[in-house]
């Protein structure tokens, strides 16, 4: 080939589309992505908002993933971003105002944050408020009368999720525990961290348990003080454990409880665990054979001396697991439940205290669950409890699911 033939050969190639320079960049491969899907249109949580993303810009400098966020506050339209490794905000994509409190919603950040940034690895963190499995018109029975006029703001306790959409019909919106599910494909990531209230609930995880392999969450509530470096996960020190192995999110969850164990007074408040989304399906079978065909009998259990995950602001309707499987069980039963228990639950960890309740630590199984007391019969948890939570067909003869 003559020079002047290389010469035009090399002139037309450029004129190709790859070579042109006004075209968008294709998205890079990266090994591990992690979504933080941040629902925060709720007015006391804007505080919290620059707070979660002060510590993940801190958290990256020292992590080996990439940390993408889904951002829907009061203050703009819902915005994906990429935090760099110099914790700058990379825009990927801009939303009109939409409910981000609907599981269609979330399942489509999902599909647009791995195309934007395509990953072989993916975590999910639920970053909101939640009420465990509980659907949007439960009752507001409480674990304790409040006084009257007694103000209870402190500490600010986080629904998944809340979205105040301002200026649009129906005012607030929450995401039901199986409309998640559903919209979810399987195994949609290695793990979903829940930081969000009293998602450490067999009910809930049990929906959601083909959707990834760990679960990291909460029986208890989960503090939103800010202002006491005291809200949600402190990201700056457990982010790089997020984008590793089994043990490596163990680390996290220690990390978790020692930041709060070293806090005091009512900030010295936590629980976490990390549940083995796989073995779900065991444990479900475990306790069906011990509570199958007894319902009667559960409806009129007395609660009163089981581990309690619910302050005075929350239905009382979270109870400790093992707890409640022990009162009615037998010795040998109960030792299969608890050889199932600890391979389902491989790391819990909680304080002595969460605000207003005791933690026992011979008590405490890292998960809790709902009692179907003959006394709830007519609350709206009970009929979505019985309609929609696939945990409670384990009482049933015949198992539909």
């Amino acid at each position: 080939m003559s020079k002047i033939q290389y010469l035009i050969g090399i002139i037309l190639l450029c004129f190709l589309p790859g070579c042109n320079d006004n075209e968008p960049d294709a998205p890079v491969s990266v090994p591990y992505t992690l979504l933080v899907y941040m629902a925060a249109e709720e007015k006391k949580m804007t505080s919290e908002v620059s707070y979660t993303l002060d510590q993940l810009k801190a958290g990256i400098k020292e992590s080996t993933g990439t940390v993408v966020v889904y951002l829907d506050d009061r203050d703009a339209l819902p915005r994906l971003f990429r935090i760099d490794s110099e914790g700058n905000e990379i825009l990927l994509k801009s939303y009109p105002e939409q409910n981000s409190a609907e599981a269609g919603t979330l399942a489509t950040v999902i599909q647009d944050t791995k195309q934007e940034v395509p990953n072989e690895r993916f975590g999910l963190i639920l970053w909101s408020h939640a009420m465990g499995w509980l659907p949007i018109n439960h009752s507001s029975t409480k674990s304790a009368e409040l006084k009257k006029g007694e103000a209870v703001d402190f500490p600010h306790t986080r629904y998944f999720a809340i979205d105040e959409q301002t200026g649009t019909q129906g005012g607030s919106r929450v995401m039901e525990i199986d409309q998640m599910a559903k919209a979810l494909p399987d195994r949609t990531a290695e793990f979903i961290l829940f930081d969000v209230c009293l998602m450490g609930n067999v009910e809930a995880l049990y929906q959601l348990r083909h959707t990834c392999d760990y679960f990291i969450a909460s029986t208890a509530e989960v503090l939103a003080e800010a202002g006491y470096e005291a809200s949600g996960m402190p990201y700056e020190q457990v982010l790089p454990k997020l984008f590793g192995t089994k043990e490596d999110l163990a680390d996290a969850c220690r990390i978790y409880y020692n930041h709060y164990n070293a806090k005091s007074g009512q900030l010295r408040s936590a629980t976490i665990s990390l549940i083995d989304a796989r073995e779900l399906d065991a444990l479900y079978g475990v306790c069906r054979e011990i509570l199958q065909g007894k319902l009667s009998e559960v409806e009129n259990s007395d609660v009163s001396s089981f581990q309690i995950y619910h302050t005075k602001n929350v239905p009382a309707v979270f109870f400790d697991l093992a707890d409640y499987i022990r009162a009615n069980s037998t010795d040998v039963q109960y030792n299969a439940f608890t050889a199932q228990l600890n391979r389902t639950v491989p790391y819990k960890a909680a304080t002595a205290k969460f605000i207003d309740f005791t933690i026992d630590p011979a008590h405490y199984s890292g998960l809790s669950v709902y009692v179907p007391l003959s006394r709830w019969k007519s609350t709206p948890e009970y009929a979505y409890y019985f309609s929609s939570m696939l945990w409670s067909q384990l009482y049933v003869n015949n198992d539909e699911r």
